[in-house]
């Protein structure tokens, strides 16, 4: 099987997962990278940098990504520059025969113009994230990512093993040398984009070392306080009910997307603010997100916290996100969570999916009922089984990609098994893929 990977995790997972791929399959490996700054991550492997350019009277991008933090700058040279990166894809798949191509999120604007390419020309499209289990998993999928994956749909494929619990219990350590490897990421790919500026248009992100160094400040200092009072304990009167409220990062895509509030200063006052008006004596602890470094006004009665939440579970917390992680490992806990968006685990008990309106009763049946363990080890196991493999994008063993590889050829089967033929024998589009990314590729322009 030939294996095409784009624009790697800042880590060398792309690389060894393609080898281990290739290693049974056959065929061989190539790196398609948006900037020659990636080439620190392939290790050798064949790698093709995209060379921008710009076509005439281009399409407009599929439905969906208004919300992400790149689309605010889409203007029609932005449009020239992303259907060139998809022409680009084209011939590249093409010229490589890719079978398999596999890229990291799937809110990327790079990764979308490989999508993009890949849907027309029926290529298998793995997205990976850090998975669900901060490293400990991967997730994986060829539907999407986050509220793009449907565990519903995903459950029809029995062929699928995926991760078991005891590979979830173990945090593996961090890539060495991951941090310096991402430092001189970040000087090469400066230098790439003011040489040509055009690569900066398609990448998701600004890579400038000022929000990082305020980054670490901030994640140092809060280290530096758990350290300091590692067994702080926060008051809670017996029997008073628990609500704990995890933030998201503010520019996170699927935020962006879920969240009905604008912000995350919105989403504090509305959810405090109606706790109490619930549950007048509940304890409510704020946690923000470890790589969010925006400050926040904490609501009267609200207490902030910083640390594993786990230590909460012993107090039948309810927790309230809009669709964060930590309400996933609550979940599958067997605590209830109020969700505000969709994300892969907010269609399962013990999990309800509120909007403002209804997040009273929502809140109110949750306290009543703060003990779900059943449905908690039952949506962990399907999360496992069809979302997840073993080791992080950043952190993994030899034995992670091992068993990732037999995971992906598992999807991989499951997607061939869904497809279709037509009458002239070529594959369709698999039902996985979205149906707005294939109507964009059926109306495209031609390029």
């Amino acid at each position: 099987m030939n294996v095409a990977y784009v624009d790697p995790p800042y880590s060398s997972y792309f690389h060894a997962l393609s080898a281990a791929l290739v290693q049974r399959t056959g065929g061989k490996v190539v790196a398609l990278l948006s900037s020659s700054a990636y080439r620190l991550y392939t290790n050798g492997d064949r790698s093709l940098v995209w060379p921008p350019g710009e076509v005439a009277d281009p399409a407009p991008l599929p439905p969906d990504t208004e919300h992400a933090v790149w689309s605010q700058t889409v203007d029609a040279r932005f449009l020239g520059v992303f259907w060139s990166a998809v022409a680009w894809f084209r011939a590249q798949f093409a010229a490589e025969r890719t079978e398999l191509c596999m890229v990291f999120s799937d809110a990327r604007p790079f990764s979308l113009a490989a999508a993009v390419a890949a849907c027309e020309l029926g290529v298998r499209l793995m997205y990976f994230e850090r998975g669900a289990y901060r490293f400990r998993t991967a997730s994986l999928s060829l539907q999407g990512l986050n509220a793009r994956f449907s565990l519903g749909r995903a459950r029809a494929h029995h062929q699928i093993a995926g991760a078991t619990e005891d590979e979830a219990k173990r945090r593996r350590p961090l890539e060495p040398g991951l941090r310096w490897r991402f430092s001189l990421f970040i000087l090469g790919n400066a230098l790439a984009c003011t040489m040509e500026p055009r690569r900066r248009m398609l990448q998701h992100k600004r890579y400038a070392f000022a929000p990082y160094v305020r980054l670490a400040v901030v994640q140092w200092w809060a280290n530096h306080q758990l350290a300091r009072n590692p067994d702080k304990r926060h008051p809670v009167a017996p029997g008073a009910p628990v609500v704990v409220v995890p933030l998201q990062l503010p520019a996170d895509s699927q935020m962006r997307l879920g969240s009905p509030f604008e912000g995350n200063q919105a989403f504090l006052d509305f959810v405090v603010s109606e706790v109490f008006r619930v549950a007048p004596g509940a304890s409510v602890f704020v946690k923000r997100h470890p790589m969010d470094s925006d400050s926040y006004r904490m609501p009267r009665g609200a207490q902030a916290v910083g640390g594993n939440l786990e230590r909460f579970f012993g107090l039948d917390p309810v927790f309230v996100c809009v669709n964060s992680t930590v309400g996933f490992e609550a979940a599958s806990a067997g605590r209830p969570v109020l969700c505000f968006g969709p994300s892969f685990y907010t269609d399962t008990a013990p999990v309800n999916h509120v909007t403002p309106g209804t997040f009273r009763q929502g809140l109110a049946d949750a306290l009543a009922d703060r003990s779900r363990k059943d449905d908690g080890l039952a949506l962990k196991r399907d999360v496992l089984r069809w979302y997840q493999a073993p080791g992080d994008a950043w952190a993994f063993s030899p034995r992670d990609l091992e068993r990732t590889a037999d995971i992906v050829l598992q999807h991989c089967r499951a997607h061939d098994d869904a497809v279709g033929m037509d009458d002239a024998g070529s594959a369709q589009a698999a039902p996985e893929i979205g149906a707005a990314l294939q109507q964009v590729v059926h109306q495209q322009r031609p390029v």
